[in-house]
Parts: structure tokens; sequence; C-alpha cells
């Protein structure tokens, strides 16, 4: 559920892009973890398959960060490998993420994701470069996105 729960918040993160209508539009409509690979006690890299529907132009994100925060306190970092949204689609994309415990966050922490209560209450931090088109890359941060809500906004979510 953890890795699920911090691979969805990258995957949100499209759906929070401001711009004109058909980006609003962009929609993840299934995302299914293919496998999980610790790296050590601290990190595991995750292989995502991610369905995605574009109406807009080919965007490309980069930079893809996020943190997961709980009472205030960052407990999980998310860094994502950059893709390319394709133009006018529904396409699935295999993506690689890397999610590791903050600095100063131990297993406790963690079992936090395990209880669907304390999940409601954690907030997201999420950025990226994202370029439409061919334009140029603009930076893109939301600050204290309701985890709840970004979950809920991914629809048909398949395992």
């Amino acid at each position: 559920m953890k890795h699920k729960v911090l691979a969805l918040l990258m995957m949100a993160f499209v759906l929070s892009l401001a711009g004109c209508k058909d980006v609003k539009d962009i929609r993840v409509t299934s995302v299914k973890l293919e496998s999980i690979s610790p790296r050590g006690f601290k990190s595991v890299d995750l292989h995502l398959c991610a369905e995605v529907y574009n109406p807009a132009r080919q965007i490309r994100l980069t930079e893809i960060d996020g943190s997961l925060i709980h009472s205030g306190k960052v407990i999980g970092k998310l860094a994502m490998d950059s893709f390319i949204l394709a133009p006018k689609s529904l396409e699935k994309y295999n993506l690689k993420a890397n999610v590791a415990l903050a600095q100063g966050a131990g297993f406790k922490d963690l079992m936090l994701l395990a209880d669907p209560q304390k999940l409601n209450e954690c907030m997201v931090d999420i950025s990226a470069k994202a370029a439409y088109g061919k334009g140029a890359p603009m930076s893109v941060k939301r600050k204290n996105i309701p985890l709840k809500e970004l979950l809920n906004s991914i629809g048909n979510e398949k395992n």
C-alpha cells in the first residue's frame, strides 16, 4: 500500500498542472505497480504501468520530485524518471521511480501509510519541469495538496 500511494502521487501530479482547458482534462485512468526492488533499508525502486488520457499537446515532464508529509513532518521522498505524454492520446507508460524515507523518518512513520485514517491526514508537495509541445520547460510546484484529494482524482484505479 505504501509504495502504491507514493507512486500515485507522481501520476496525480499530472492532474495538478495548470494551463489550457485541454491540460486540465488530462486523466490518469489506471496505475498498476509492476515491481518493487528494495535498495537497502531506506528506499525502493518502483516500476509502474500508468494509463493516461491526454487530450492536449505533447507534455514533457522532467525533474519530478515529491514529498509526503504527515503532521508537518516529511516522511517520504519521491523521485521519478522523466517521461513524455503523447499528444491527443490514451497511452500506457512504463515508469520508474525511487521512494525513500526522508531524513529523520523511520519505520514507524511509514506504518502510517497502512492506516487509511492517517493516510487521509497526509499532505503532498510536488515539483517538476513541464514543457508543452516544443516549448521551453517551466517549473511547476504544488504544495500542501491533501493526499486524499489526489487519490480520489485518479479515476478507475486498477490493481
